[in-house]
């Protein structure tokens, strides 16, 4: 299982239209992705940060994503952030959740 971290800085007179966007448009695509597995998100409004973590079957599937839709998710997102979010890849080591075990 693969994972891709998504940091960024929100304004912050624009968090709820951020959270909207990612419920009401973001995830749905996220969820038609081949390999899809998971998404989760965090928030710390005190410094306008959000992390939003997906899931994939395998690091090509994560790559796919990447290359062919995430351009559209940054464009729907462009105005309610501060800045470019970074982006990491990693590979899952463990997971009590998908029952995943280090090797």
């Amino acid at each position: 299982m693969f994972i891709r971290e998504v940091k960024a800085h929100f304004k912050p007179e624009k968090f709820d239209l951020f959270n909207k966007r990612l419920d009401k448009d973001v995830i749905p695509m996220l969820k038609k992705q081949k390999g899809f597995r998971d998404e989760l998100s965090f928030f710390d409004k005190e410094k306008n940060e959000a992390i939003a973590l997906s899931f994939w079957d395998t690091k090509e599937h994560a790559e796919k994503y990447a290359r062919d839709l995430y351009p559209t998710v940054h464009k729907k997102m462009e105005d309610v952030l501060k800045d470019t979010p970074k982006i990491r890849s990693y590979e899952v080591a463990n997971s009590t959740f998908y029952n995943i075990h280090a090797s």
